[in-house]
């Protein structure tokens, strides 16, 4: 005998199924707006890093 599956419902009111007891991660749709301005701003930072190895570079060898 089968049971329907367990149905919450959330702030979107979409209904969804809980994860699974044996599922240990169960990963999110996407990176929220905090973490996608972080990426950005990190992808900057690495720019910044690699503007100033180049700068560094230049005065030792030259």
């Amino acid at each position: 005998m089968q049971h329907e599956p367990q149905v919450l419902e959330g702030d979107d009111e979409l209904p969804r199924q809980p994860a699974s007891p044996l599922d240990p991660y169960t990963p999110e749709p996407g990176p929220g707006p905090g973490e996608a301005r972080a990426f950005r701003v990190m992808r900057l930072a690495w720019l910044a890093l690699a503007i100033g190895a180049l700068i560094v570079l230049y005065v030792i060898l030259r």
